[in-house]
């Protein structure tokens, strides 16, 4: 099963090693995060499972749409003309549904029409941040499509570990920008968001391979009792998150309630979000120490993400994503949020 989805994700074996074992030796930094937040929410065995999204503070500062606009719009200018100018066009030419109304399903979501060289949004704006944030992940999509409209069609279907990459740079591009322009309240709300997000993405994607990779195995052997299938979720949660987490308010039932344990093709259906969030984080490091000049460089990667294996798509950007060296890069860049973090919990 693990062999069928590393082919449909286009995926070498020697990659997805990297990045489990990269993924598993940053555990504790994580840990580290969640033991801040607990002790900031006033808990001291870790935190209860409940509280994992539980905000650290309120913001009142709200971002209207046309504010949100023009700020993902210069922003995005920032990294390249290309991208800014593509915001601009989507938001100009209405691709964009944008706020919530009665009949109208939640959350966000971006479907590229290659046919006609166009994408379209779907948004649920609510004027603060996190919205803004959300535009530009949408955005993000959009503009992988934008850079695949040269390509045939049939080039223009990238596999699902590299579905997240675009959409988590652009984010990475507007919360950077934000955390230097913000009050301490402000930004220790978005650094709070962004970690639990990562802490999401990397260690409960964690815990659910390891999940998923034993009960396989031990389903070779007979039907699990339901105590059974509890205890292994319980084992991959301490595993995975040490004692971030109150061992008395863990979660046995998370397996009920992800319907891809449930669906045959989706077997280890998690671990491309990792993949895809931290090969981001590597990609905006490398627009970090190389400038403007990245901008050409990302695009012709996004351009080449429908016809190449991954590991061709990285070398086109320099990029070894058999080589642990990059993904320690990736966990580099959150320590360094973790550590401001930190830093901001004690003004």
């Amino acid at each position: 099963m693990l062999a069928r989805t590393l082919e449909d994700s286009r995926m070498s074996q020697k990659t997805l090693d990297v990045l489990l074992k990269t993924m598993q030796k940053a555990l504790p930094l994580f840990e580290r995060f969640y033991l801040l937040k607990a002790q900031a929410l006033g808990y001291q065995n870790g935190l209860p499972w409940y509280e994992l999204y539980a905000p650290l503070g309120k913001s009142d500062k709200e971002y209207p749409y046309e504010e949100g606009c023009q700020y993902v719009i210069k922003q995005f200018s920032t990294f390249s003309s290309h991208l800014g100018e593509f915001a601009k066009k989507a938001i100009e030419n209405e691709w964009l549904d944008v706020y919530p109304r009665e009949g109208k399903v939640g959350g966000a979501f971006c479907h590229n029409l290659h046919s006609i060289g166009e994408s379209r949004f779907l948004l649920n704006y609510g004027n603060q941040f996190s919205d803004v944030v959300t535009m530009a992940h949408e955005l993000g999509h959009g503009f992988h499509g934008e850079c695949l409209n040269n390509e045939y069609a049939i080039n223009s279907d990238y596999p699902m570990p590299i579905a997240e990459t675009a959409s988590t740079f652009c984010e990475t591009i507007v919360k950077k920008a934000a955390l230097k322009e913000v009050d301490v309240q402000e930004k220790l709300n978005i650094l709070e968001t962004e970690l639990t997000d990562c802490a999401q993405v990397i260690v409960d994607i964690y815990s659910r391979f390891l999940f998923e990779s034993r009960f396989i195995e031990q389903r070779e052997n007979g039907p699990l009792s339901v105590d059974e299938i509890k205890g292994l979720m319980i084992q991959a949660q301490k595993e995975a998150y040490g004692h971030g987490l109150d061992y008395n308010y863990l979660h046995p039932y998370m397996w009920t309630w992800k319907p891809h344990y449930y669906e045959a093709d989706y077997a280890f259906y998690n671990f491309p979000y990792a993949f895809g969030l931290l090969l981001a984080k590597g990609l905006y490091g490398l627009y970090q120490k190389q400038g403007s000049s990245f901008a050409n460089t990302y695009e012709k990667f996004l351009s080449l993400t429908g016809k190449n294996d991954l590991v061709d798509v990285g070398k086109s950007v320099g990029i070894d994503l058999e080589s642990e060296a990059f993904w320690q890069n990736s966990i580099d860049m959150i320590k360094e949020d973790i550590d401001l973090f930190e830093n901001l919990l004690k003004k």
